[in-house]
């Protein structure tokens, strides 16, 4: 968090994005970073940390998570600098919040993880048996 001239508090962050990747472990999957300098995905993952902001001003929903970001940046510093707010604050808020319409459609993102599994026997040759399956999980 910065300070203007003016005093005003001004978030500051710099985004940017990781290549990871899941490695077989004796434990199962585990996420891990992408180490290779050569790697697609982390030759990927730079380009688009340096080009970030342009990709912002193009993408609305990447200038949302910079904004989300920024806000998350700002609330951790007054929380964690004790700062005082003045009332007029939680005042305009609640103001903002009952002249904002209800959202159209009020679901909250989730992220769908769908495996499947298949399984042959195959004897002289020949396929005697298959069995294929899938399904869905929702994680929130």
């Amino acid at each position: 968090v910065r300070m203007a001239e003016d005093r005003t508090l001004i978030p500051h962050v710099k985004m940017g994005v990781e290549a990871r990747e899941q490695v077989v472990t004796k434990d199962g999957l585990k996420d891990a970073p992408v180490t290779s300098p050569h790697h697609p995905l982390k030759k990927f993952a730079e380009a688009f940390t340096r080009n970030f902001d342009l990709i912002a001003e193009r993408k609305s929903v990447v200038f949302h998570l910079r904004e989300l970001a920024k806000a998350s940046v700002m609330a951790k510093y007054l929380i964690d600098s004790n700062a005082r707010v003045d009332t007029q604050w939680y005042d305009l808020a609640d103001d903002i919040v009952k002249s904002t319409p209800p959202e159209a459609h009020p679901e909250i993102p989730q992220l769908w993880n769908m495996r499947g599994r298949s399984q042959i026997q195959v004897k002289n040759g020949r396929l005697v048996q298959s069995e294929t399956g899938q399904y869905t999980s929702l994680m929130s």
